[in-house]
């Protein structure tokens, strides 16, 4: 247990074949992981020496939870950025929305539940997702890549969007069905540029900003 201006935090060590010590920050247990043979005295040490780290981390977290539209729950389902009223019924598998009210439809009040209700949204992120396409093959076309991507949508929790050159195809997180469309088309314009541009360099983001000049106001939302 370690208290940090008066917020108590649990503390798990796992020792590992690494060669260094690394924290991570779960609600509010402190995750240490160790090389294998570093004795746990060591470990609070070096915990210690990151309390301020661990406040401002857990405070961000905090702030994270609160301003990010992503669903956690409760009533309330944000559509690009619009908030509407989430209705759940038990009975046979079936989503409508309309007056603002999202009906949900399903056997239970599962996580399942908001799973299915991510896929049946998955067709019109992917429908204005196909319309960012569209509008930015051009600049594709310019460097020399002929090929139309194909687009897939599925929930990821780490990322808002993968490129695979090498199988044509750029995969798009369910969840930014929750943000302003000019996120939706930033994560667009980030990852087609991969098919050109592998890396973060300073020429990828001279081309992002070429083809969509105000992105880091889209970037920074994503970022909350």
């Amino acid at each position: 247990m370690l208290e940090i201006k008066g917020i108590r935090f649990e503390v798990e060590i796992t020792h590992k074949r690494i060669k260094n010590l690394y924290l991570r920050l779960d609600g509010k247990t402190i995750k240490a992981s160790a090389p294998r043979y570093t004795p746990d005295y060591e470990v609070y040490r070096f915990i210690e020496s990151k309390r301020d780290w661990i406040y401002n981390a857990y405070c961000y977290a905090i702030y994270k939870k609160h301003t990010s539209n992503k669903y956690s729950g409760g009533d309330t389902f944000y559509l690009y950025n619009v908030p509407y009223k989430l209705e759940r019924i038990i009975g046979k598998k079936n989503v409508s929305i309309r007056d603002n009210t999202i009906y949900l439809t399903y056997k239970d009040e599962s996580e399942d539940s908001i799973k299915y209700l991510y896929k049946y949204l998955d067709k019109y992120l992917l429908l204005k997702a196909e319309e960012y396409l569209g509008k930015y093959l051009y600049f594709l076309r310019d460097y020399g890549y002929m090929q139309i991507p194909e687009l897939k949508c599925k929930i990821m929790t780490s990322k808002w969007g993968v490129c695979y050159p090498s199988k044509n195809r750029i995969n798009i997180s369910s969840y930014l069905i929750h943000y302003p469309y000019e996120c939706l088309e930033y994560i667009m314009v980030h990852e087609m540029t991969h098919f050109i541009i592998p890396n973060h360099s300073k020429r990828f983001y001279e081309v992002v900003r070429k083809n969509m000049p105000d992105y880091k106001t889209a970037a920074n939302k994503l970022k909350l």
